[in-house]
């Protein structure tokens, strides 16, 4: 718990640090993300400009794992965080007065990647399977992966690891026999001799992967620059997807793939798996709260309409 606290108190001291805006005539909006899955959009239109034409700057912190960067988000150390439904949804529960406010990637992006030598979900059992933390879209995922194997989470091992980085090497070194993997990351686990045994990406399932998130008092206070970044952001979405060359060299830029066919396999999955129109899945969001109604009984009577606040987009 202390370990946890001087990261978080680490977090909020680099960000108070750092300079709120290039000039007096753009508004800052600092906005921390988990993983690179969702966030070229972005970059890429903040690199063509195009939030500066609306006056935003944009101040883009990577935060692994989503419970980690909510408290951030709380603090006041962010403006926006681009983040998880189950993160989001396990905070509201505990009281924070946040809202998911667009939808970033509406699909759920993992493979369940296992060691050498597993081939069956019988194997899997008794195995340490990693996460980034407890409570984060991983640890939804390997549940559910674990779910649709045939499997409980008390057949198994879950640790939390981190990042995905720390997750390759830990499957790697032994330390964890699986976990669950971006497309591109397993792309580079394959080729390390580790196996697929369920991919989600061919499902096509409806998860809220990356929304963008907001507490309360920042939508009131802030209502316009956060009208505007939505705005923006849409119009960031459609020049990435219209912009084939420029999004790829990005998301290798961003990611630091070594090839380029890993990131037009990322770039081809997130046409499909990111609105046009910047709106979450509800569906998706649904899911969520009735697994989360089975270990918390909070969640029975949590509806996703009290976790949305879409009148900020476009």
């Amino acid at each position: 718990m202390n370990s946890q606290r001087s990261i978080i108190l680490g977090i909020i001291l680099v960000l108070l640090l750092l300079p709120r805006g290039l000039s007096a005539q753009l508004t800052t909006v600092r906005i921390a993300f988990n993983g690179f899955g969702g966030v070229a959009p972005l970059y890429l239109g903040n690199d063509a400009g195009i939030f500066k034409q609306q006056g935003l700057n944009l101040e883009m912190v990577f935060i692994p794992g989503g419970s980690l960067s909510l408290q951030a988000l709380i603090g006041r150390s962010l403006d926006l965080l681009l983040t998880g439904g189950p993160p989001v949804a396990n905070a509201y529960l505990q009281g924070a007065k946040i809202r998911i406010i667009g939808g970033v990637t509406n699909l759920l992006p993992y493979t369940f990647v296992v060691a050498t030598g597993l081939r069956t979900a019988e194997q899997v059992k008794g195995r340490k399977i990693g996460i980034s933390r407890f409570g984060s879209n991983t640890d939804y995922v390997v549940r559910l992966a674990l779910d649709q194997l045939g499997l409980s989470a008390a057949q198994v091992q879950i640790i939390q690891v981190g990042g995905s980085q720390a997750r390759l090497v830990a499957l790697k070194s032994g330390a964890i026999q699986a976990t669950v993997l971006s497309p591109e990351e397993a792309m580079v686990a394959q080729k390390m001799g580790f196996s697929v045994l369920l991919d989600f990406i061919e499902k096509g399932i409806e998860f809220p992967h990356v929304n963008v998130v907001a507490r309360d008092d920042y939508l009131e206070t802030q209502a316009q620059t956060v009208r505007t970044f939505m705005r923006t952001y849409v119009e960031s979405v459609r020049y990435y997807k219209t912009h084939r060359g420029e999004a790829i060299k990005k998301i290798m830029e961003l990611s630091k793939l070594p090839e380029r066919q890993m990131a037009e396999t990322v770039y081809e999955g997130s046409l499909r798996a990111t609105p046009d129109d910047g709106k979450p899945t509800v569906k998706g969001m649904e899911v969520v709260l009735d697994s989360l109604a089975k270990e918390n009984p909070k969640a029975k009577s949590l509806t996703v309409q009290q976790l949305l606040d879409l009148k900020f987009l476009p």
